[in-house]
């Protein structure tokens, strides 16, 4: 089907390219008699004045002669694409040579016309087929653009990840090793001890110290490989959410008290039931405080919060700290994102911890935000988790 005139539609404007006037004269009475109307003819003769023309691009078919004094149609074409100027041509001419239609076609005109044999319904079957031949390579055009864009867009982000990578590794060698020289030290104390029970009790902590905490990062690692291969699991249980609160608060208060920060924890009067795995929701409240710790100066503030709403439970914990750039806002809760690098904070960790926690309380049927008003404003981190009311989750219109 070829595309046709609407009533309501603007006529089709055409420029003849043609040194002769009279041709001229003949192709403007075919025009006139296409039926139904709707097409308009303008002229040019000279061959510099067409090019520029066409590459102004304000008609919709351009009508080529063959013949153009010293030049020809096919010249005017080579330049046309040599300047990048697209458009749909329709190559005239009075000669009966066949082999004209494939130089034609090859230089990149849209249709071939021998002007002894010029009809106004051939015509106008030509122009609209130039037509839709140029709205087709328009629209793949914008193809190509589009999805050469994806690609650009998709290549960035694996240079994003690559880098990304590179960092974690970094890290990760950098957070294992960092325990090996006090474990070293300890065990020189040991040597050093001899019998002696108060040098060894001290340098044994130490030790249970540093593993403690290469056993917290080999688990990060663990989880994140299980988030990477959806292998995430829980045990759904009905339990009240300050239980899990309180055993958060309570694997985070070493660092609160090394850290000399002050926790302002505000729980619920009254049991609030979810559906959850209490081993995952503290972890998932301990790293949300954890990264609190990190980021707060001594005597900071962090502020534990809990809200019933209608049919969710909010749980809010704010800090007074460093705060989050606006630029990292949406990369928060990215696995291995860090924010400490651009902040130079010495306590970094993996970046594992919050993209645990948003991923945990999806699979608690919730949803997490963040919010910071940017660098040294602090940050505030909001888990909303559905609540159960007479033994069922409830649904209802809240504001």
């Amino acid at each position: 089907m070829f595309p046709t005139l609407k009533a309501d539609q603007q006529s089709v404007r055409m420029l003849l390219v043609d040194d002769d006037e009279e041709d001229y004269i003949l192709t403007r009475e075919v025009t006139a008699d296409i039926p139904g109307g709707g097409y308009s003819l303008d002229w040019i003769a000279d061959f510099d004045a067409a090019l520029e023309a066409i590459c102004r691009n304000e008609h919709d078919v351009y009508l080529v002669d063959y013949r153009l004094g010293t030049h020809s149609g096919l010249d005017l074409l080579a330049l046309m694409r040599e300047r990048q100027c697209l458009a749909p041509v329709i190559l005239l001419t009075g000669l009966n040579q066949p082999e004209l239609d494939r130089a034609a076609e090859a230089a990149g005109a849209a249709d071939y016309l021998e002007k002894s044999r010029l009809e106004p319904v051939l015509l106008e079957r030509s122009v609209r087929y130039a037509m839709r031949q140029r709205s087709q390579e328009l629209e793949l055009e914008r193809k190509v653009i589009e999805r050469t864009s994806e690609l650009a867009a998709a290549n960035a982000a694996l240079r994003d990840a690559d880098r990304r990578k590179d960092e974690f590794l970094a890290t990760l060698a950098h957070e294992l090793r960092s325990p090996l020289a006090p474990i070293r030290y300890a065990v020189e104390l040991m040597r050093l001890a001899g019998d002696n029970p108060g040098g060894n009790e001290h340098a044994r902590n130490m030790v249970e110290r540093q593993v403690s905490h290469m056993v917290r990062l080999i688990d990060d690692l663990l989880d994140a490989s299980r988030i990477n291969r959806n292998k995430l699991r829980i045990v759904l249980e009905t339990l009240d959410i300050s239980d899990a609160l309180h055993a958060a608060v309570e694997t985070v208060q070493p660092l609160i008290v090394s850290g000399k920060l002050h926790l302002d924890a505000t729980y619920a009067n009254e049991p609030i039931l979810v559906r959850g795995d209490h081993v995952r929701l503290t972890q998932l409240f301990a790293n949300i405080l954890t990264n609190a710790t990190k980021y707060t100066d001594a005597k900071g503030t962090i502020t534990l919060s809990v809200e019933k709403a209608c049919s969710h439970v909010l749980i809010g914990i704010k800090d007074d700290g460093a705060g989050i750039p606006a630029e990292m806002l949406p990369h928060v809760f990215d696995l291995f994102a860090r924010v400490d690098h651009t902040l130079n904070r010495s306590q970094g960790g993996l970046g594992i911890g919050l993209a645990l926690v948003k991923r945990l309380t999806e699979m608690h049927g919730g949803h997490v935000t963040v919010h910071s008003d940017g660098i040294g404003k602090g940050a505030e981190f909001v888990v909303s988790l559905p609540r159960i009311i007479d033994g069922n989750q409830q649904d209802c219109d809240e504001d």
